[in-house]
């Protein structure tokens, strides 16, 4: 195969299309998989591993992640641009909602933790 040109290959233009499509699927899973472990390694080394609000971070993470997972994977899929509107009008939906539940998840957990810390006594030395 070396030794011939492109267009002596028994391949068609959509076989090319799908190959393409998928290892940019598996670009892309890889790329989220390692951000999900970084930011999961990165959040336990921080004070908040373990508590409410580090575990609503967390969960606020993996969640954004999957969405941008599935976005990405339709998105791979669409074969032109009147496909492509259609995802991202379901996209940047999805992220709306999304973000609104994170916010008030977020803020009840840091409410609750700073009520907890303020009702914590204070321990003097000796």
């Amino acid at each position: 195969m070396a030794n011939q040109k492109w267009t002596e290959w028994n391949v068609t233009s959509e076989q090319v299309e799908d190959q393409i499509r998928e290892e940019v699927r598996k670009a892309v899973d890889k790329y989220l998989d390692q951000y999900l472990g970084l930011f999961r390694k990165t959040v336990s080394s921080y004070p908040l591993d373990g508590s409410e609000l580090g575990a609503k971070a967390k969960d606020c993470a993996e969640e954004n992640v999957a969405i941008v997972r599935d976005y990405l994977h339709k998105l791979s899929q669409a074969k032109d641009l009147l496909e492509v509107v259609p995802i991202q009008t379901a996209f940047v939906q999805a992220q709306f909602e999304s973000f609104g539940k994170q916010v008030k998840s977020l803020g009840e957990a840091y409410t609750k933790a700073a009520k907890d810390l303020l009702e914590t006594p204070i321990r003097t030395p000796g």
